[in-house]
């Protein structure tokens, strides 16, 4: 895994507007996600909330083996990726390391 690359592809999804921050706003969205990422900092109530709710809307969920914070520079533990392409290269520089 390259965190560099994700932090890339992050950024164009940031900067296109084809992304959801934060938990609040992933469950009052209605566009739809592709892909969800929940940062290793989340507490686990929050994540099996997120997880089921990805599991009901056939979205694909990831837990980060790092914080989001960390490589947002901001404060949001789940972000939702609403770009095709973005959301399938950031989910297959992910699964490299699995």
């Amino acid at each position: 895994m390259n965190e560099n690359k994700i932090k890339s592809y992050l950024g164009f999804a940031i900067r296109s507007g084809k992304v959801v921050f934060g938990y609040d706003n992933l469950f009052e969205t209605r566009k739809q996600p592709l892909l969800v990422l929940i940062s290793s900092a989340q507490n686990e109530k929050m994540t099996d909330k997120v997880e089921r709710f990805c599991l009901d809307r056939k979205i694909k969920c990831i837990k980060l083996p790092f914080v989001l914070e960390d490589v947002l520079n901001r404060n949001c533990k789940v972000i939702a990726v609403l770009d095709r392409s973005l959301a399938d290269a950031i989910y297959n520089e992910l699964k490299v390391e699995n």
